[in-house]
């Protein structure tokens, strides 16, 4: 008969895991370490709205200092180019991503000490909506 394995949520001194326990057969459990998560919680939200008032313009937001999630879509459907350092997305330039229209870019699991964002759209007007937690 096999061991019995439960997989179970453990804090320590204020560090997080996830622990499987292993059933040893004797009435003891082993404990295996399967994930650690050394993030903190997210606590204090932010939220950005950016105009990307003329088309094939670089437009940047900067985040917070210890930014530890963000997330970012075109509040219309738009397709919008966004990159980490500045000069890339006015007249596309490598390297930069694509945000297709409809869709939503999700970072977590982050501890920045400064991060901006730099965005343009081949559309005039278009906003782009981000949520920020520290």
């Amino acid at each position: 008969m096999a061991n019995k394995t439960y997989l179970k949520y453990k804090s320590v001194d204020g560090e997080h895991y996830n622990v499987l326990l292993i059933d040893n057969g004797d009435g003891t459990y082993s404990e295996q370490v399967v994930l650690y998560n050394h993030q903190p919680p997210v606590i204090t939200p932010a939220i950005y709205n950016v105009t990307l008032a003329v088309a094939d313009t670089e437009y940047a937001q900067a985040l917070s200092a210890n930014t530890r999630q963000f997330r970012f879509r075109c509040r219309t459907f738009y397709e919008i180019r966004f990159a980490f350092v500045t000069g890339k997305v006015a007249t596309p330039t490598a390297p930069y991503l694509t945000l297709p229209e409809g869709s939503d870019y999700n970072s977590d699991y982050n501890n920045l000490a400064a991060l901006t964002l730099y965005f343009a759209t081949d559309e005039a007007g278009v906003v782009v909506e981000i949520e920020e937690w520290t």
